[in-house]
This record gives C-alpha cells, sequence and structure tokens, in this order.
C-alpha cells in the first residue's frame, strides 16, 4: 500500500516517456514521507479511446489509492506533492489531475506469497 495508477491518453507517449513518468510518480510518493518504498506499487495504463470535453482530449489522470484513516489535510498534502513533481514531466498534455483514494481498512486483504 499504495497503489499510485497513472491513466492516459496513449497519444502522450508520442510526447513524453511513460516509465520516466512512472518513475516521477513513485519517487513523489515515496518523499510524501507516509509510505515506506516496499509498500509502494505503481502502474501506467495507457487508453486507445477516451474522449474529453475539454478543446483537446490528452490528458494524465493519477489515482493514488491509500489505507482509509488520514485527514483532509495530509491527502490534499498528497496530491499537491504528486502534481508538484509530476507536473514539469508531462511536456504539453493538457490536462494532470490527481485523485487520492480511501480503501476501507477493515476490508483490505492481501496475500503475501513466500520466496
Amino acid at each position: 500500500m499504495p497503489h499510485c495508477v497513472i491513466e492516459y491518453t496513449r497519444d502522450i507517449e508520442k510526447k513524453i516517456d511513460i516509465s520516466e513518468l512512472l518513475e516521477t510518480a513513485f519517487d513523489a510518493v515515496l518523499t510524501s514521507g507516509h509510505f515506506d518504498r516496499a509498500s509502494i506499487k505503481a502502474r501506467a495504463i495507457g487508453f486507445d479511446i477516451f474522449k474529453s470535453g475539454q478543446s483537446r482530449d490528452d490528458y494524465i489522470h493519477v489515482k493514488l489509492r491509500i489505507l482509509s484513516g488520514r485527514t483532509a489535510d495530509e491527502k490534499k498534502f498528497l496530491s499537491d506533492h504528486l502534481i508538484a513533481a509530476i507536473g514539469p514531466h508531462i511536456g504539453n498534455t493538457k490536462s494532470l489531475t490527481v485523485e487520492i483514494i480511501d480503501m476501507d481498512r477493515g476490508s483490505y486483504g492481501k496475500l503475501i506469497a513466500p520466496d
């Protein structure tokens, strides 16, 4: 925990390096001071089919799924921290948004396979 999921319109792959974007997001989650390296998971998902009401469709949306219990101020800090870290790496992509999503602690489950 946490899970950092970057959703993006696939056309931006021509403009920016998605692997670098993922590394930047991972590092931002780590440097937020709220999570240890071993618990962070990050992935990027490109979409071929999408629609936006803006004048240009390209966008990046980051979902940071975290266990519930953090304050609104802590979540706002995480959102602002991710935008500040990722923003310089999005080129001329039309939009960058970040969403902090609580995952219910009471129902969250995890299985770790032995080495």
